[in-house]
Formats: C-alpha cells, structure tokens, sequence
C-alpha cells in the first residue's frame, strides 16, 4: 500500500524527497479530479491533501462522505503554502506522519 499527496507545486516537492509521489494541481477541478483517481487505485492508503483544496464543498463533501463509508483510505489534511501561516512547518508535520527526521 502507498501514500499520494494532492496539493501546490512545494507541497508535492516536499513530499517527492522522501518517496511519496502526488499530482500537483492549481485549481478545485483538478484536485476534484486528483482525487477521484487517487480513490480509484485500491493500492493507495493514504491521500495527503492540501488543506487548501479539501475545505472546497464538492471536495470536502467526497472526504466526509468517504470518512463514513470507508476505513481506507485515509485522508489527511494538511496545510500548503497558501494555507494560514501556522507556528508548524510543514517539514515538521511530515517527520510526524512518516515516522523520520527530514
């Protein structure tokens, strides 16, 4: 099983480093479309989406109603660099999910 990340060019970039593929998207349409084929690859445990793009209606919608449906995959959300800055780096929360210091 594998992770996919769904997010802005530095948020894929950050996550490429250490092995996890994604699609970079810039618009609600191609992360609709992102993560409809993520879902569509049953190897895919875990979705790593932009905060940004999963707080969308028709998106957040799909991941509420997944979250009810489904045990996997597991979709998390994280922040990107348009998301409000936070005291947390997004290389912190990596280290977190992955389990490793990058």
């Amino acid at each position: 099983m594998i992770g996919h990340v769904i997010g802005d060019s530095d948020m894929i970039t950050g996550f490429k480093l250490v092995g996890i593929k994604g699609t970079e998207v810039t618009t609600i349409d191609q992360a609709n479309h992102a993560l409809n084929q993520a879902l569509s690859n049953n190897t895919i445990a875990i979705i790593i989406l932009s905060e940004t793009f999963a707080a969308e209606p028709p998106i957040r919608k799909q991941i509420d109603k997944i979250r009810q449906e489904k045990i996997t995959p597991i979709i998390l959300e994280l922040p990107d660099s348009k998301s409000p800055k936070s005291n947390t780096k997004l290389s912190d929360t990596i280290s977190k999910i992955l389990g490793i210091k990058i």
